[in-house]
């Protein structure tokens, strides 16, 4: 072990006041610049570069006293990980700060950047006391955290996967692509049709029976619907034009791409039901699905991505963190106290939540009038605010109403009166 020398500026009269020495990491993908510093920023040892193997780590963890040192570096997507992983295991306390609050302490005139600096000045925040110490969530939350991360990974996926298929449908079966909405040429039943019998040759010389069982076979049941249906696309199939033969190579990537969709969509399914799963078990999860329009997914998701409410100690910290604070511009007399949000805060949690108010105005419009998200968002609106502007303020409103729910242990339910309007109760 290090013999750290007495650092008598970090020195303390009172009894068990122990002198702390700071280890900085400049985290980079797949090693990292390291230094250790006393109270003054000067020096201990020599900085030099880690690669993230076991053997330089347990090397550089046997020349530090647990009880003396701590660690302290950025948050930087998914390098950090394992460093954080192995000195909290051997017992380090290790302080992960926001890149934000690093950029903004090391502001000045010079643009010089370099390793040695960045851990200088992450040094420098440590002993300054500039940082908050997050709080150790359940192992529970980073589960459902992957988890969205995934689904949100998957989604992305199928969008392009959407795209290439509506640009062969556009070669191969045009009048298909033109008169079916989007959720219905996207139904399993559909989509397997026309990966059956994927061109319109194929399904001109087809009885209309036979193309109702193969759309009737993923429901498992037989209706006259499926008759009608067969019908409409053998119709469409005779007037279309195409500009492929059925023995075209673009025909097979159709097919190869709808067996990707149709098991994609399995997967995402799959997934969701599993987060599902592990958010019933958080009391928050609760909270949040018996507000009106919420969903069981939606309220999972919001569960992964915000973790546990509890933490957030205001409102204000809660928006920040989902990145829904409004930027404030003053210069003299001047000041604009609306401008846009941040969006410095989690981009997931943020586009959930407007997926979430969005569902919420569209099906109150329809069953409930008097919901109050509706009512805000046609009061901006008549404030002649533009509809996604909106829909950002009513995200907002939503937060506040998910804060004071699981701040004070409630549920969301709602009272109809005689005139069957629908008034919240918290």
């Amino acid at each position: 072990m290090i013999k750290l020398p007495v650092d008598r500026w970090r020195c303390c009269s009172k009894k068990g006041c122990f002198i702390m020495y700071c280890l900085s990491f400049d985290i980079a993908k797949g090693k990292s610049v390291v230094e250790l510093f006393n109270g003054r920023l000067e020096p201990l040892i020599v900085p030099y570069e880690i690669h993230h193997v076991k053997e330089e780590f347990v090397a550089l963890a046997s020349k530090l006293d647990i009880s003396q040192t701590e660690i302290i570096l950025e948050s930087t997507s998914m390098y950090h990980y394992p460093v954080v992983s192995f000195f909290k295991n051997l017992g380090f306390v290790v302080i992960i700060l926001n890149p934000i609050i690093s950029r903004e302490h090391k502001r000045n005139l010079r643009k010089t950047k370099t390793d040695l600096i960045d851990c200088v000045n992450l040094a420098a925040i440590y002993f300054e006391k500039k940082f908050n110490l997050q709080k150790e969530h359940l192992p529970i939350y980073h589960q459902m955290q992957s988890i969205s991360r995934h689904i949100f990974t998957l989604n992305e996926s199928m969008v392009r996967y959407k795209n290439r298929y509506h640009q062969l449908l556009e070669l191969i079966f045009p009048l298909y692509e033109y008169t079916l909405k989007n959720e219905v040429k996207f139904k399993s039943d559909h989509m397997t049709l026309l990966k059956t019998f994927p061109h319109p040759e194929l399904l001109i010389h087809q009885r209309v029976d036979r193309l109702a069982t193969v759309l009737a076979s993923m429901h498992k049941r037989m209706d006259h619907r499926f008759l009608k249906t067969a019908q409409m696309i053998k119709d469409l199939a005779k007037m279309t034009l195409y500009s492929v033969s059925k023995d075209d190579v673009v025909i097979d990537e159709f097919v190869e791409l709808s067996n990707l969709i149709l098991d994609l969509d399995d997967k995402i399914m799959h997934h969701q039901n599993l987060l599902i799963d592990l958010a019933q078990t958080r009391t928050d999860f609760h909270k949040i699905v018996s507000i009106f329009g919420i969903s069981s997914y939606m309220a999972a998701l919001l569960v992964a991505e915000l973790k546990d409410l509890s933490s957030y100690k205001t409102i204000k910290k809660l928006t920040a963190a989902c990145g829904l604070d409004p930027t404030i511009i003053q210069s003299g007399k001047s000041i604009d106290y609306h401008g846009h949000i941040s969006k410095r805060g989690n981009k997931h949690a943020r586009k959930a939540l407007f997926n979430i108010v969005s569902a919420i105005i569209r099906i109150s419009s329809r069953v409930n009038p008097q919901n109050p998200i509706l009512v805000y968002y046609r009061k901006k609106r008549s404030e002649n605010k533009h509809h996604y502007a909106s829909v950002i303020a009513c995200t907002t409103k939503l937060l506040r109403i998910i804060f004071t729910l699981c701040k004070n242990d409630l549920t969301y339910s709602y009272q109809y009166n005689q005139n069957h309007l629908v008034t919240p109760i918290v």
